[in-house]
Formats: structure tokens, C-alpha cells, sequence
């Protein structure tokens, strides 16, 4: 008879670094009868080795020392009780680890990799931001490297999936634009061979797409992770907790119950799960899957050492579960920055309305108004006050709790059929990349972004005003990422203003303080201005004009609403540097504030400018 595991420490497979060798594996499989493992270790004439049954759902056993070593394919061999409500015991049903840290590809009777405990003291140290000092860049992998590199790209695969390792290669890139954080989309193995990753097919397992091979996803993910911190980038993973993939879902029917209604009854991970339109959810009502999403979310942050985790859409999410993971991580591990996409209003939510700081435990949610209202004020739609929302009202002590992207995330710009006009980088909104006024509007769209309280967060490709949309399939197009025009003409001015405007916010305490306050209010030229300030003395003013209206001879006089001194200008997102036509500046000395209490300047139109107090 075989005997469980001999110690209780975890879930999936371990290689145990100290025990001369013995593997220890554990699968939830409540509804089994047997449960048996093969892998490479147990070659074609060798029986399965059999895992003992622990009483609580769960099945276990060591294999002794010598047998299973690092990158040993396996997988189980789980057959069902059979009887009772949904038991389909008509065939063994052959399943990749639920916890296997890598697969060999989405399928659900794919084999998993034994893979050993990392090697923590090998990697470089890192100390995640403080939550006020984030700049992020988001991308996605497969498509964000490829596509017209100008460097020799080792195309890997016909499909032209990027790697993790192709963007190793474009790191330093990213962090000479200013930014220190990445916000990758999903790498968990999704469904498919390519897309956007909010299909979850495994939670654990990288995508192996990303990987050079299958085998090495994770060594590649790890090298990653620490040239991103090598250079100074900390790296924030986006998990997908509120429901599964529709196809190649490998927790689909797990162990062979189907018991559940959600999508036709999907067994242990899926039973009476919240069920929502981008697939089933999971049956976090039970403790075991709860724990295994928080066991998922420590393995970001413990074994990867990620900075951060953004959990997407977790309004289909029950807020017991959401509290048992996030209160847990946030007591585990402080100092990493957890970000939720929650929009408690959406018509489906699994619960009702909650607090997501003081409540759920998050330390920032995605501003889901703030693209509309740039858009807005771009577009001339109640322009001002559409400005005044989005510049708030300074009161939040901790402005890092709102995460920004006012040129759009990947919901605004991805589009899988080329069908919705709306979903389009902003440049493309406002007549695309030879239109300099659509060009305008993007760099001051950035240039606030940076300069609102709250976490700043660019979407791959802005930064050089591509336009069209973005879809990671190259089967329905080339619309990924083009090196050919990363860095044409037209991006480059762009790529110097988002270094520049960064490099401001690093410069300036006043950019990342929760201080400041609106001083000048123009409703009939569509023009205002507000102070950003730190204890320490740092000052600026910065001046937002969204309109046509043009001022070239130090006529725009801005209330500065008791300030006095001198004023020097610091940036002007209209600079012919940065691209700017018929611009107009205040180059040269300080201009002093006059006798009225107004600041008169020079002001171009589609313009953002900064002052520092000198």
C-alpha cells in the first residue's frame, strides 16, 4: 500500500534541495479513486507509481532519492469514484499537475516539469519601489519584440511569438525612457497558441510560447525578473483570478466531476463558480481553491520576487475570497504594491459594492474614468471640467492609490477584429500619426498623466505615437509592436518628451507628493493651471491648455492665487524638440508675477507647460 507524503508542506511537486534527492508530489483530487504518476522516471514497462490518499482530498507520496531529478516531464493518472452526482469514471482521465510550475503547452493531459526550488542567493538584490515612485510601462511579450527589429531578433517560432528572453534584449530601452516598472500582461499558459493572456488556462505554468522552449519558460521568466531589477525596473504580474479559459481550461472536470452549472458543470475548480462573459469563474467558495489562488499570488511574490500583482476584473470575484488573498499578502509581504481592476457598478458583479482599500486590502485600483475624461477634454467635450476631474481635488493623502493611464491600457487599444473604431491608440483617435495635432494631443495627454497625482502608466508603442491598434495574433495582421517606426521621425521627438517629462518626476519631489491645488479656472479659452508642491520646498506650476488658442507675446496672464517671485519654465510639451508645430514657449530668464497677482506668458495651444519657482 502506498504511504503519504511525509510531510505536510505544500502542494504539487518538490525536490527537495536538502533530502538527498527525494521528490515529494501532492494533487487535490477529491473525487478520485486512485490516483498514480507517471513521468519520465517511470519509462514504458514500468508501472505507474501509486499516491496515497490523505483523507482530506488530497494525494501524496515521495519518491525516493535518484529516482526524479530537475526537468523530469510528469503527470497524473487520476480515475474517477464513479457514482453519485457528477462522476464520470468511463475513461482515467490524464492530467498535468494543477501546480506545475511548467507545462509543455495548454493541453489538459499535457505533462508538467519537475522543477527545483529556485536559487535565491544567486540573484541580484532588488528593493521594490516605495508605492509614490512608480512609473510603469506595460506590455505585452509575444508581441511587444519582432516586428521589424532593427537589432538581429532570433525569430523563434513562424508564428513570431516574442520570448521572454527578446525582451530581456529591449530592457534598457524601457528604463532610458524614464520608467521603473513593468506591467506585463498576463505570461500564465493561456488558451491557445497566442493572445492577449486573459484566457487562463494554467495558473501557475508560463505560457510556453514565451520561452525558447517549453522546458526552460521558467529559467527564462527568472532571467527576466532579474535583468528588469539589474537595471533598475521592478516588474508587476497581472493575475486573472475571476474565471478560467474556455478551451484548454486544464482545471476543467480536474478529477473527473463535472458537479456544478456554470458552463455545463466543471467540476472541483469551477462548482457553483461565479460565472461571468469572459468564462466560467471559480468555485472560491471552497478553502482549497482559495488557497490555491493565494499560493499562486506567493509564488509571484516569495519565489519570483515580483514588486507587485494587479488583479484583473475583480468585481467577479466574492469579497470573501478576495479579503482571504489579499489581507494574507499584504501581512506576508508589505512592501509589495497590489493593484486591482475593480469596477464594483459593472452589471454582473459577483458582490456588492466595497471599499477596496480599507476592505478588500488593495493599495491601488485602476482609474477606469480618467482615459474618458482625457479623451474628453482632448476632444473639446466639457473640456475644462473633464480637466478639473481628472486633476482632482488633492485630498488624498496617498495619491498613489489610483493607477493612471490617460493615452490608454490595453483595453483601449487592443481590438481583435479591427472592427471597434474606438479601441485605437490615441494618436489614431485624433487622425493618426501625420496629423499634428493628433500628435500634440498625445505628448500633452502624457505629460499630464505624469504630472496628476497618482501612479503613471504608459501602454507599449505610445511612446512613438504608433497608431492603428494593437493585436498580439499575426494571423489577423501585423498589429504589434513595429520597430520599423519606433524609432522613425515621427517617434523619436515623442520618445524624447516621455524621457524628459520622466526625468522631471524623478527630479521633483513635488510630482509624486499628494500636495497641490488648482489656481486658475479659463472656461471661455479652455485653459487651466494648478500647483504641485513637496514639504521640502520643491514648487511648480503646471499650465494646461486644451484648445486651438494660441498666446505669443507674454499676453495669458494665470492667476497664481498669491504666489509672487520668479518663474522659470522647465517644459513645454510643444517644444520643436519634442515634435511641436507652431509652437510657442518662454525660453530664457524667469518671468515674475505682476502686480494683479498673474503670471503673464507665452502659451501654445494643445500644450502643457511647466514652471518651477526659482
Amino acid at each position: 500500500m502506498p504511504t503519504p507524503a511525509s510531510h505536510n508542506d505544500g502542494m504539487g511537486s518538490l525536490l527537495y534541495p536538502n533530502g538527498g534527492g527525494i521528490c515529494r508530489f501532492r494533487v487535490w483530487a477529491p473525487f478520485a479513486r486512485s490516483v498514480q504518476l507517471e513521468g519520465d522516471f517511470t519509462p514504458p514497462g514500468t508501472p505507474p507509481i501509486d499516491l496515497a490518499p490523505e483523507g482530506n482530498g488530497n494525494w501524496s507520496t515521495d519518491v525516493p532519492a535518484g529516482v526524479v531529478k530537475h526537468l523530469d516531464k510528469y503527470r497524473y493518472l487520476i480515475e474517477n469514484v464513479g457514482g453519485g452526482p457528477g462522476n464520470d469514471d468511463s475513461r482515467i482521465w490524464r492530467r498535468a499537475d494543477a501546480r506545475a510550475l511548467q507545462v509543455e503547452n495548454s493541453a489538459a493531459s499535457a505533462s508538467g516539469f519537475v522543477i527545483a526550488p529556485f536559487d535565491q542567493s544567486v540573484r541580484p538584490p532588488f528593493a521594490t519601489p516605495r508605492f509614490e515612485n512608480f512609473i510603469l510601462y506595460q506590455l505585452h511579450v509575444g508581441s511587444f519584440a519582432g516586428l521589424n527589429d532593427v537589432t538581429a531578433f532570433p525569430v523563434k517560432s513562424p508564428d513570431r511569438t516574442a520570448s521572454f528572453k527578446n525582451v530581456v534584449e529591449k530592457l534598457g530601452y524601457i528604463r532610458d525612457l524614464g520608467f521603473n516598472g513593468l506591467a506585463l500582461l498576463p505570461i500564465g499558459e493561456f488558451m491557445g497558441d497566442v493572445g492577449v493572456g486573459y484566457g487562463p488556462a494554467d495558473m501557475f505554468a508560463p505560457e510556453d510560447a514565451y520561452a525558447t522552449r517549453p522546458d526552460r519558460a521558467v529559467e527564462e521568466l527568472l532571467e527576466l525578473i532579474d535583468q528588469a531589477h539589474r537595471k533598475g525596473l521592478a516588474v508587476i504580474f497581472d493575475v486573472v483570478y475571476n474565471h478560467g479559459a474556455v478551451n484548454d481550461n486544464r482545471y476543467w472536470r480536474y478529477d473527473g466531476n463535472y458537479y456544478g452549472s456554470c458552463g455545463g458543470g466543471g467540476g472541483i475548480y469551477h462548482e457553483n463558480g461565479h460565472d461571468t462573459r469572459f468564462g466560467c469563474g471559480f468555485a472560491t467558495w471552497r478553502r482549497e481553491v482559495k488557497d490555491f489562488f493565494l499560493d499562486n499570488a506567493r509564488m509571484f511574490l516569495r519565489d519570483y520576487r515580483a514588486d507587485g500583482l494587479r488583479f484583473d476584473a475583480v468585481q467577479f470575484l466574492p469579497d470573501d475570497a478576495v479579503r482571504h488573498i489579499v489581507w494574507a499578502l499584504r501581512n506576508e509581504f508589505p512592501d509589495k504594491y497590489l493593484i486591482a481592476e475593480y469596477n464594483p457598478g459593472d452589471f454582473e458583479s459577483a458582490a456588492a459594492p466595497l471599499d477596496p482599500f480599507a476592505n478588500l486590502g488593495f493599495h491601488a485600483t485602476w482609474d477606469l474614468a480618467g482615459y474618458d475624461q482625457a479623451y474628453g477634454a482632448l476632444s473639446g467635450n466639457d473640456a475644462v471640467n473633464n480637466l478639473l476631474r481628472l486633476i482632482g481635488d488633492f485630498k488624498n493623502p496617498d495619491p498613489w492609490r489610483s493607477l493612471r493611464y490617460l493615452l490608454g491600457s490595453h483595453d483601449q487599444i487592443h481590438d481583435d477584429d479591427g472592427s471597434h473604431l474606438e479601441k485605437r491608440y490615441l494618436v489614431e483617435r485624433f487622425g493618426g500619426r501625420a496629423n499634428g495635432y493628433a500628435l500634440a494631443k498625445a505628448r500633452l495627454a502624457w505629460a499630464l498623466n505624469v504630472t496628476l497625482p497618482g501612479t503613471a502608466m504608459l501602454f507599449m508603442g505610445s511612446e512613438s505615437h504608433l497608431d492603428g491598434y494593437w493585436d498580439p495574433d499575426p494571423a489577423r495582421g501585423e498589429h504589434r509592436i513595429d520597430w520599423a517606426r519606433m524609432g522613425d521621425p515621427t517617434a523619436m521627438p515623442m520618445r524624447r518628451m516621455v524621457a524628459d517629462v520622466n526625468n522631471l518626476r524623478w527630479a521633483h519631489p513635488a510630482l509624486r507628493s499628494p500636495a497641490g491645488n488648482v489656481v486658475h479656472v479659463d472656461y471661455a479659452n479652455q485653459v487651466v493651471a494648478f500647483k504641485r508642491y513637496s514639504l521640502d520646498g520643491d514648487l511648480l506650476l503646471v499650465v494646461v491648455n486644451v484648445s486651438d488658442n494660441q498666446w505669443t507675446f507674454g499676453e495669458y496672464g494665470v492667476n497664481l492665487a498669491g504666489e509672487s517671485g520668479p518663474w522659470r519654465e522647465i517644459f513645454n510639451s510643444q517644444a520643436p524638440d519634442y515634435g511641436g508645430i507652431i509652437t510657442t514657449g518662454n525660453p530664457g530668464g524667469p518671468r515674475f508675477v505682476a502686480g494683479d497677482g498673474r503670471l503673464y506668458l507665452n502659451l501654445p495651444s494643445w500644450s502643457l507647460l511647466i514652471f518651477q519657482k526659482t
